[in-house]
């Protein structure tokens, strides 16, 4: 009887070491876990502030074609003006 106590009670401080273990273990896992939530906060504000970027920086390539065709077409124009300047004169 006395082996069937101290067998028992051997398991029951082997449980109660393994519960420790556990929580401490899930006490890390807890903070793993908000410290990759924040990550992924992090990471999601990253995104998002490229990505308003992204589409200013087409908004302001597309102006910038824009002006370049407007450009264009005004030289155009400049040049055959001074070409018919220099028929005349």
């Amino acid at each position: 009887m006395e082996d069937s106590i101290t067998h028992l009670e051997e398991k029951v401080l082997k449980a109660v070491r393994l519960i420790k273990d556990l929580r401490v273990e899930n006490s890390n896992l807890q903070q793993q876990k908000q410290a990759m939530e924040s990550q992924f906060e992090a990471l999601k504000e990253d995104h998002q502030r490229m990505s308003r970027e992204l589409e200013e920086s087409r908004q302001a390539a597309a102006s910038l074609e824009r002006f370049e065709e407007k450009r264009r077409i005004i030289e155009e124009k400049v040049g055959g003006l001074l070409e018919k300047l220099e028929e005349i004169g």
